[in-house]
This record gives structure tokens, C-alpha cells and sequence, in this order.
């Protein structure tokens, strides 16, 4: 399969698997943002929703980077939709047969699944690093286009940071 048909698929059916975990997510990494972000409401969740933009657009070129380098060399996968992602380590669970039928994955010659881990980690660092910085460098011009610039919304007190600065009378 060509460089740019597995961009196509990760990027097809990646977006669904990315968005179901990143509902499910949401939640748990918000109320974490919250307690330790003095950042606005409105900053956080557009910046959540830009990260797993970006963590599509580069999960996809890493898909296609991981399978040249990885698929058909390293190992035999049954079902190549779901060999990487950047958020979900490679695991024995790619190797074994798929919904109950009789065709089984395999690691090729002395291949162990820890070198098939490595090179998984190998491409999906730089795709998280990607995300981060591609979200970083957007979001303040994101939310300038949409009216809401981080200067106009103010920013909630940071309470832990205040309650360490008052001082008590003794």
C-alpha cells in the first residue's frame, strides 16, 4: 500500500477511534486542566479539541511511517487499521486473529513484540511532540479568528497559587 493510502486510511478511520477515546477522555483531562491551569474555560476545551486535530493530521503521517517501516518487516498483522496509534501502545492484542477467524499476526524472524514496542514509541513521540507544538503555535491565532483572544477573556485566580503567597498573622 502506497505512503499516501495509509495516511488516507489512518486519517478515515483513526478519526473515529481518536474521537470516541477523546469523549471519553474529555471529562477526566478537564477537571485534571482545571485544577492545574489558570487558563479560561473557553482556552482549555478549544485547546483539547485543536491538540486531537493535530494529533489526527500528524497520527496519520506516523501511521504511514510506522507501517513502512514496521508491517510486513518486524511482524504480519491480520488487520492493519489498527496497528498504530499514537495514544494506544502496539500489544500482542495487533497479533492475534481478529473478530474469531482462523488467520493469526505473527513477529517475523527474531523479532520480539519489545522491538515492535520501541518502534511504535520511536514514531508516536514525535507525533504527540508535533500535536503539542502545532496546538501551541495555533491556538492564540485559533482563537483570535473566532473573538477570543486570551487577552480579552479573563483568566480564572489561581487559588493554590494564592493561598501560598498570603501570609498569616502569628
Amino acid at each position: 500500500m502506497s505512503f499516501f493510502d495509509e495516511i488516507k486510511i489512518y486519517f478515515i478511520w483513526g478519526s473515529f477511534v481518536q474521537l470516541f477515546w477523546a469523549v471519553v477522555a474529555a471529562p477526566f483531562i478537564y477537571l485534571i486542566a482545571r485544577r492545574f491551569s489558570r487558563e479560561s474555560d473557553h482556552k482549555l476545551i478549544y485547546g483539547y479539541a485543536l491538540l486531537n486535530v493535530f494529533l489526527l493530521l500528524w497520527g496519520s503521517v506516523g501511521s504511514a511511517i510506522f507501517m513502512s517501516i514496521a508491517s510486513g518487516k518486524l511482524y504480519i498483522s491480520v488487520d492493519r487499521l489498527v496497528d498504530f496509534y499514537p495514544f494506544i501502545p502496539f500489544g500482542d492484542w495487533i497479533l492475534d486473529d481478529g473478530f474469531g477467524g482462523e488467520w493469526h499476526g505473527r513477529l517475523l524472524g527474531d523479532t520480539t513484540i519489545w522491538d515492535v514496542r520501541l518502534v511504535w514509541l520511536a514514531v508516536a513521540l514525535p507525533v504527540w511532540l508535533l500535536a503539542f507544538i502545532s496546538t501551541n503555535l495555533s491556538l492564540p491565532r485559533f482563537l483570535s479568528h473566532f473573538g477570543l483572544d486570551s487577552r480579552k477573556i479573563p483568566k480564572k485566580p489561581n487559588k493554590l497559587r494564592h493561598a501560598t503567597t498570603t501570609s498569616r498573622p502569628v
